[in-house]
């Protein structure tokens, strides 16, 4: 079974394996432990002839298996690092595979990375699961990532409001890379001030179109004209497509209308990188009516029809869909 991070940070507090599998999308936890790993393993003035990385369709085989025996040089361990190599995944090194994972030597530490773990041949898998351990490096949850952006502010002596860490999670897409970008820029900027306000995060976090678009939305939705108008020109300035920005005000109010129906069921029907605005849409879809959005629903999919039928022009099936809104 999968170990989570807090599992995997504590198993290495007490005990280091020999065979460990990281998988998930989360790349930032990737080199994060694999970099904790090394801290780890590679000790003394050779430590760098101690290291080895592999990577890719093209890494030998028999290099691997050939470094897995070799002693290591004036230390007591070694660190072979595996990324996406065919050797968990190839039938043709399945067998000899199976002998090596069940004997690795007491000198050596083998951390395979591996994107897709279905990928990864089951016997091969079990073998690591016993001899060592497997991490599901998913993205983290809303509360884990609140955690992780205090801690990194308060390391800064620096702090931001609960609601305005949770409104730069979301536009970060709840990467932890980009997080990390994007806090250490936040606290350059803020200089001497201790806190960082939202001014700070709309100044300087670039937000993904996507974001940019519910926010209009949402806007729209409270009749605030000026602020949508004023977004839609951004839009018109950046050459962004009119199709795209009716499609994902479609998204949007369609998620809104899911919850307005389903109340709280429906964060089961969201995909699982956008359960974490299941809250964020519940309380919005409180505050109108499920014939409004529906409305806005059918108006979005006819104007898109007309756009593609050659029947209307994009902006002006944009405009014309957000005068509805304000009606």
């Amino acid at each position: 079974m999968a170990l989570t991070v807090a599992q995997l940070n504590r198993q290495l507090k007490s005990e280091l394996k020999n065979i460990y599998l990281f998988y998930g999308e989360e790349h930032f936890l990737h080199q994060t432990y694999i970099d904790r790993l090394k801290g780890m393993v590679l000790q003394g003035p050779l430590s760098d002839f101690n290291y080895l990385k592999m990577e890719g369709k093209d890494a030998r085989f028999e290099d691997f298996a050939a470094e897995v025996e070799t002693y290591p040089q004036m230390a007591e361990k070694k660190l072979i690092l595996l990324k996406e190599t065919p050797f968990l995944t190839a039938t043709e090194y399945q067998k000899e595979m199976k002998k090596i994972l069940s004997d690795i030597p007491e000198y050596s530490v083998v951390v395979f990375v591996e994107q897709d773990l279905k990928k990864v041949k089951k016997d091969l898998l079990k073998i690591i699961e016993s001899k060592g351990s497997v991490a599901n490096f998913e993205k983290q949850s809303m509360a884990d990532l609140r955690a992780w952006v205090s801690r990194t502010f308060a390391a800064q002596k620096k702090r931001m409001k609960t609601e305005d860490v949770e409104h730069l999670i979301s536009i970060c897409d709840r990467s932890l890379d980009r997080l990390k970008n994007e806090c250490e820029k936040l606290v350059a900027a803020a200089g001497d001030n201790e806190i960082i306000t939202r001014k700070n995060i709309d100044e300087l976090v670039q937000v993904p179109l996507e974001f940019k678009i519910y926010a209009m939305s949402d806007k729209l939705l409270e009749k605030n004209a000026q602020v949508a108008y004023n977004m839609l020109n951004e839009f018109k300035i950046s050459k962004q497509q009119p199709t795209v920005i009716i499609s994902l005000i479609y998204s949007h109010v369609a998620a809104l209308y899911m919850f307005a129906k389903l109340k709280d069921r429906a964060r089961e029907y969201l995909p699982a990188n956008r359960k974490f605005l299941a809250r964020k849409y519940l309380q919005e879809s409180q505050r109108h009516s499920e014939e409004k959005l529906r409305k806005i629903m059918k108006q979005c999919a006819c104007y898109d029809d007309g756009i593609k039928g050659g029947k209307i022009e994009g902006w002006t099936a944009l405009e014309l869909i957000m005068a509805n809104f304000l009606k």
